[in-house]
Formats: C-alpha cells, sequence, structure tokens
C-alpha cells in the first residue's frame, strides 16, 4: 500500500461525485492529500513503514531495543501524533464540524456564487473532462494490480511483481486498442522517469549518512548540543526539525535518511525516549509529504483533482499548520511526562 497509489486512485474515483455534489475541488485534493502519507505511516503493512523500519534497525540502539525494526516501528504507531490529527481533521472537515479557512473558504464561496468546482485558473486540466468518463473499467486497474500484490508476496520480490503487472497491463490495453504500443511504452518510460529522481535523493542520502558516519559527525555533534538540549524537548525538537528540512527540500524520505543516523544516537546520549523520538521523526516527514508544495504526494493530488498545484496547498496549509502546532505540543507534553 502506498500513498501514490492511494492519491490516484481515489481521485478518479471521487473526482465525478464530487463535481455532482458541488463540493470545490480544493476539498477534493485536500482529502486525498490528507489521507495519503498520514494514513500510510499509521498502517504497519505500507512503504512507508517499511522504509522507516529498515532505519530504525541499522541504529545500534533500536536495534539493541527492539527485536525487529517492524517492532520499533509498532511501538511508536501510537504516538504518531501528527498523522493521526490530520486524518482526525479530514474527518471534522468532511462532516462540516471544522470551518472553512483561507483560501478554501474562497473556493466554497466561489461554488455558491457561480457553480464552478474549479477556479479559471484551472479550466486548462478540465477541457477532455467529458471524454473520460465512458472508457473506464474497474477491471483495467484491478487485474495488474492483483498480479503486483499477489507475486509481490508469493515470491517476496517486489521487482518481479512490478514486471507482471506492466506485462500484464500490456496485455490487457494494447490489443484492445485502449493504449497504442507507442503510447505504453511511452507512459512506461516516463512512469520510470519520474521515480528516478527519489531514487538518486535516496542513494545522496543514505551515502551521506555513511560518509558522516565515518568522519564522527554525529558525535560532533551530539557534543555541541548536549549542553543545550534536554530528553524532555528532544522528541519536540526533532518533530519540528525534520518537518522543517522535510518542507524546505521536498525531501521526506531523503531528510529522514540523513538525520536518523544523527538523531537516534543523540537521543541515546541524553537518555531521552527512543519510541518517542522515532514518533515525532516519522510525524515530522509525513508533514513534509503533506505541506511541501512541491512534494510528490502534493502534485499528485493537485493533479488527481485537476486543480492548479499552489491553490491545493494554499487552501490546506491553514489545517495543515494547525495540526503541526498542536502536534509539537503533543510531542512536548509527552516528553515531558514520559522522560
Amino acid at each position: 500500500m502506498d500513498d501514490y497509489l492511494n492519491v490516484l486512485t481515489v481521485g478518479v474515483c471521487m473526482k465525478g461525485l464530487y463535481d455532482k455534489k458541488k463540493i470545490p475541488r480544493e476539498s477534493l485534493a485536500y482529502v486525498l492529500d490528507s489521507t495519503g502519507a498520514p494514513i500510510c505511516v499509521i498502517l504497519p503493512f505500507t512503504t512507508w513503514s517499511v522504509f522507516y523500519a529498515n532505519l530504525f534497525y541499522n541504529e545500534e540502539l533500536v536495534n539493541t531495543t527492539f527485536s525487529s525494526g517492524f517492532s520499533a516501528y509498532v511501538h511508536a504507531i501510537p504516538y504518531l501524533f501528527y498523522p493521526f490529527i490530520a486524518v482526525l481533521f479530514v474527518f471534522l472537515f468532511c462532516m462540516g464540524w471544522m470551518p472553512k479557512l483561507g483560501t478554501m473558504k474562497k473556493a466554497y464561496q466561489r461554488v455558491a456564487e457561480t457553480g464552478m468546482v474549479y477556479s479559471e485558473a484551472s479550466r486548462k486540466y478540465n477541457q477532455e473532462e467529458a471524454d473520460d468518463s465512458d472508457d473506464g473499467n474497474v477491471w483495467n486497474f484491478l487485474i495488474p494490480i492483483i498480479v503486483l500484490v499477489f507475486l509481490a508476496i508469493w515470491t517476496g520480490e517486489i521487482l518481479l511483481g512490478v514486471l507482471a503487472a506492466l506485462i500484464v497491463c500490456l496485455v490487457m490495453y494494447v490489443p484492445r486498442k485502449i493504449l497504442s504500443m507507442e503510447e505504453f511504452f511511452n507512459l512506461m518510460v516516463s512512469g520510470f522517469g519520474s521515480m528516478l529522481s527519489i531514487f538518486f535523493m535516496l542513494v545522496g542520502a543514505f551515502s551521506l549518512a555513511t560518509v558522516s558516519s565515518q568522519l564522527g559527525l554525529t558525535e560532533y555533534l551530539i557534543s555541541l548540543v548536549t549542553p543545550f538540549l534536554s530528553a524532555a524537548i528532544f522528541p519536540a525538537v526533532s518533530f519540528l526539525l525534520l518537518s522543517v528540512l522535510a518542507f524546505v527540500t521536498g525531501s521526506n524520505w531523503g531528510m529522514s535518511a540523513v538525520v536518523i543516523p544523527i538523531l537516534i544516537p543523540m537521543c541515546a546520549a541524553l537518555d531521552g525516549n527512543v519510541i518517542l523520538t522515532m514518533a515525532a521523526i516519522i510525524s515530522g516527514g509525513a508533514f513534509g509529504s503533506h505541506a511541501c508544495f512541491y512534494t510528490d504526494a502534493t502534485i499528485l493530488s493537485s493533479n488527481a483533482a485537476r486543480i492548479e498545484n499552489m491553490e491545493h496547498a494554499m487552501s490546506q496549509w491553514p489545517y495543515v499548520f494547525i495540526a503541526a502546532g498542536i502536534s509539537a505540543i503533543l510531542f512536548l507534553a509527552f516528553g515531558v511526562v514520559m522522560g
């Protein structure tokens, strides 16, 4: 399970219903983004959980405290304050109990006054909307996904599942003229190309983590900041640090890979709560994925809702930053109580 898959599939399925009910597309994009990474970090069987479980298990403190990286991740889930609050806000928003704020309020006013579910700036993304509704078939999606999941579980090789799913797509789409051979391979190459930046980002992050370890950077930073930090405030500081880094760089996974080899040993030096610190790091990464206007998840959410990316980002920011503020307070409070 993956936040990208969630955003794309739910966006395609729900866009027509939102339009029928005259709900602004900004609302759809906000719900998609808020139920992407925040949901995926709460569930212990997603790409996010696998990524963080491996990062944590490579650290000596976590490795000696828990039986596995997965066990460490599961113990951190109850303290993932930002994801839980972000999902709670979506529920309150959809029930009408959360007030419409900022640009979101203007979007609802636009719908009430003009009936337009998207702005003039987003009109260009919706020119071919009428052509999309007649050719859809849920089995065109489900069969390749079932093949991918089945083979990935059966063989233990996700790459083999992906390759098999691509072959199934080729057999299903090209003979039935859903896609031409040229369109199929162009889309496949485009899909691989869209993942290259993440690949190089992660390679660079892991390389940087290895280099910093060999240079003794972690020990040096610990010696610098230990006199100014305490175990009580360390989870809140970790959350704020990773939130800022992920928001500024747009690299939530890359920044996590960089800071974990520094923050976890620092937590040990301060005799802090490792579970709370792990949860703070995961929450900061989820915030970065959710809030930054040029992360993949935010761009995918706006594309799925077919609106301008900045319209989506600005309309959800009040809810995102309020959730982040509450989360920081909770990490501080729990840090004081749990040590």
